[in-house]
Formats: structure tokens, C-alpha cells, sequence
């Protein structure tokens, strides 16, 4: 049973990660799947820094570095020194960047609702409590 429970996890988790993939290409935002995502990360951790999101994406510095570029040239987002690490950038949206960021959540919140239609606050709240339990024991020690 514990087996089947990770692989629908895994297939839940999918299957949103693809219809979202689906709606960012249809939603004329003009951005990748990748893209939408550091915006979303960006939106959530004001400024975060690229290494940091190569850790949440699990993406080379490289892959983060050129996906920034993309994201600065298209006015989505603004790179500063980071005060504590000189060698480090800290990220934050523009005010195109924070429009964009609404746009992309509610597209997630639509897709959100969507998946969980049908279920009551007391199902949600017992699939949240449950769920967060699991990513607990899943987070690394220390």
C-alpha cells in the first residue's frame, strides 16, 4: 500500500506540474514553463538568491544564470549584490514581474481548485495535515 500511495503522489504531481505547463504555453505570457516557475519562487522568497534557486529547481548554475538573463531583458526581474556575500545576487520582481507573478497564481489557484472540486474544507484540511507529515519525514536532518 505505502508503495502505491508515492506513485499516486508522484502521478498527482505530475499531472499538475502538466496542465500548468499547458496553461503557462496557452496564457500568451510569453514564457517558459522554467521561466513561470522562478517567477513563482521569486515571488514567494523577495530576494532570494541564484544559488538558492538552483537548489529549489535542482538546476545548474548555468541553467539558473541564463533563465535570469531571459527573465532581466524581458523587465520581469532585477539582480542586486547581496549584502552578506558579494558573489552572490539577490533576485526581485519588477512591477512587471509582480503582475506577472498574480497572473501565473491565479492560472494555479484555478488549476488548484479544479483538482480538489468536490472535496470539503475537512477533506482539505486532512489531506493538507497528512501531506505535510509526509514532506516532514522527507526533509533532510538538520
Amino acid at each position: 500500500m505505502d508503495n502505491e500511495i508515492i506513485d499516486l503522489l508522484r502521478a498527482v504531481a505530475s499531472s499538475f506540474q502538466m496542465r500548468m505547463k499547458e496553461q503557462i504555453v496557452t496564457s500568451d505570457s510569453g514564457l517558459s514553463a522554467f521561466q513561470a516557475r522562478l517567477i513563482n519562487l521569486i515571488g514567494r522568497n523577495d530576494g532570494i538568491s541564484q544559488l538558492t534557486l538552483g537548489s529549489l529547481t535542482e538546476r545548474d548554475k548555468g541553467q539558473i544564470a541564463r533563465a535570469i538573463n531571459e527573465l532581466e531583458a524581458g523587465g520581469f526581474v532585477t539582480r542586486s549584490l547581496n549584502a552578506s556575500d558579494k558573489r552572490s545576487k539577490c533576485l526581485t520582481l519588477t512591477s512587471a514581474g509582480r503582475k506577472m507573478h498574480i497572473r501565473l497564481n491565479a492560472l494555479r489557484g484555478q488549476l488548484a481548485a479544479e483538482a480538489l472540486r468536490g472535496l470539503g474544507d475537512d477533506d482539505k484540511h486532512a489531506l493538507q495535515a497528512t501531506l505535510q507529515k509526509v514532506a516532514t519525514r522527507l526533509r533532510p536532518p538538520g
